[in-house]
């Protein structure tokens, strides 16, 4: 007998979006479990096989988890504020409003075809003035109680997307992971966090994890 591949897997993926199959209740008797994949940035036409790579050990974890009586949380969003999507739009001519909104369309529908169990109610979009008000506010809590500063600092600066680039966004040759350019370093002046502040309490709260 053949599989109808399309013909089955269409009938349950509809099945599981109109009932929320996959969704998390807050008030449930069963033990929680939480599942969190990284986000994907939406900065390209679609996903590519890294993005399954990944996914598919969590989400086979959160099943597993769900079929041993957890209330399973497994969300997905989109990494969608920052380079990636600001260089994808300079690079298709679009406004990345416009490009980020299309790209989430086209990763969402090839995430629901692979069959994930994402709890979709619990989407993520860091480009969303709903989530990233929060990030604000969270910053000013840290300005207020004296924990964000500015200073002095080298960085690591890529001459051709003019912007700075984290110790891992740049290759072992010293080039940019992006753009290829050879990455310079530059003092600027940043914000900072006194992350050092707490590093004794962290360290010492470990043993109540």
């Amino acid at each position: 007998m053949k599989y109808e591949f399309n013909r089955i897997e269409k009938k349950w993926q509809d099945y599981w979006a109109k009932n929320e199959t996959f969704k998390a209740y807050n008030n449930s008797d069963k033990p929680k479990y939480y599942v969190l994949d990284m986000f994907p940035y939406p900065s390209g036409a679609g996903l590519h096989v890294g993005h399954p790579l990944g996914y598919i050990a969590s989400d086979i974890y959160a099943r597993y988890k769900r079929h041993k009586g957890f209330n399973g949380m497994h969300p997905m969003g989109y990494d969608s504020f920052g380079l990636p999507a600001e260089q994808y739009a300079i690079q298709t001519g679009q406004h990345p409003a416009i490009t980020t909104e299309e790209n989430i369309k086209t990763y969402r529908r090839q995430l629901d075809q692979i069959d994930f169990s994402f709890d979709w109610s619990r989407e993520v979009r860091t480009s969303d003035p709903k989530y990233y008000k929060w990030t604000q506010w969270l910053f000013l809590q840290f300005y207020k109680a004296g924990l964000a500063y500015q200073k002095e600092a080298a960085v690591n600066w890529d001459p051709i997307d003019q912007t700075v680039l984290a110790n891992e966004q740049v290759d072992a040759e010293g080039r940019s992971w992006r753009s290829g350019a050879i990455v310079e370093k530059k003092l600027l002046r940043q914000w900072f966090l006194k992350i050092t502040d707490y590093a004794e309490e962290l360290l010492q709260d470990l043993k109540t994890l």
